[in-house]
């Protein structure tokens, strides 16, 4: 059944589930090597990463979507 989707589906599908999932994947590993040894340059690599894949989850419009926006 599931290579029956279509491929927009499965785009949807990466967007949806799959980028939420590896942002919070990047930042519980980031978490844990900053716990161990402070802030390094991999631990700060894997929260941009966190934080990449959040902005990618939230899509192109989420910045003009936002109720906290600075002025």
């Amino acid at each position: 059944m599931w290579a029956l989707l279509s491929r927009r589906a499965w785009v949807w599908l990466f967007f949806v589930v799959g980028a939420p999932v590896i942002g919070w994947l990047l930042g519980k590993a980031g978490d844990v090597v900053e716990a161990r040894g402070g802030s390094t340059r991999l631990s700060r690599g894997l929260h941009s990463g966190r934080n990449g894949a959040h902005r990618l989850a939230r899509g192109p419009i989420a910045r003009r979507t936002r109720s906290d926006h600075r002025s």
